[in-house]
């Protein structure tokens, strides 16, 4: 016979647990995330298993949560593009500084690692990046219908953006290749973009 699982209850993650849970981000930018096990993440968080044992029961719900709070940190676009629209002054490097800062220490492969081998994780960004992109395309059409932008195809916009979001940022050989992070790729991708939109 098996050893029975023992039910724990779990303590209510912190401020403290969220910072020293984000701090392995950098950490993690090379390393495969699925052969890392509990005692590994222990090591790279510079905390003792139990410690982490009272707040997380899986690796699955360790990269669960530290997704969840960057997501929610980057968040924080939705009320810049909208206060910024009510007022028609828009200004494209707010939103560039937000995404950039949210993508902070986390690189390509990590994000490649995070689809391949922690889905319920991965999913977390799919449904921020999905969101993103339908807030996205009403922007554009609020801006260019109200002549901030040039008109173009806001459809032609968006596929861009897809790509530019859904591939590229786990595309670690061509960041590799070109020696660029995703911070610096974001803000070189929102200044190329909406450079050209504006209209001056």
């Amino acid at each position: 016979m098996g050893r029975k699982s023992i039910h724990r209850e779990r303590k209510d993650k912190n401020k403290k647990v969220e910072q020293w849970t984000q701090a392995i981000l950098p950490k993690l930018s090379n390393m495969g995330l699925g052969e890392l096990t509990i005692d590994d993440l222990a090591i790279l968080m510079n905390k003792s298993k139990s410690t982490i044992y009272q707040y997380f029961v899986t690796k699955e719900e360790i990269f669960e949560y530290i997704t969840q709070v960057r997501v929610d940190r980057l968040k924080a676009y939705k009320n810049e593009i909208s206060g910024e629209l009510s007022t028609l002054n828009y200004h494209y490097e707010t939103l560039a500084k937000i995404l950039a800062e949210g993508v902070k220490d986390i690189s390509p492969y990590y994000l490649k690692q995070l689809q391949m081998h922690y889905p319920s994780a991965w999913s977390i960004v799919n449904d921020f990046l999905q969101g993103l992109l339908e807030d996205l395309k009403h922007f554009y059409i609020f801006g260019i219908e109200n002549k901030m932008f040039k008109t173009v195809s806001p459809e032609l916009l968006i596929k861009l953006d897809e790509y530019f979001i859904m591939q590229l940022i786990t595309d670690h050989t061509f960041f590799n290749s070109n020696q660029q992070t995703l911070e610096s790729a974001i803000k070189e991708y929102m200044y190329i973009k909406f450079e050209g939109l504006v209209i001056k």
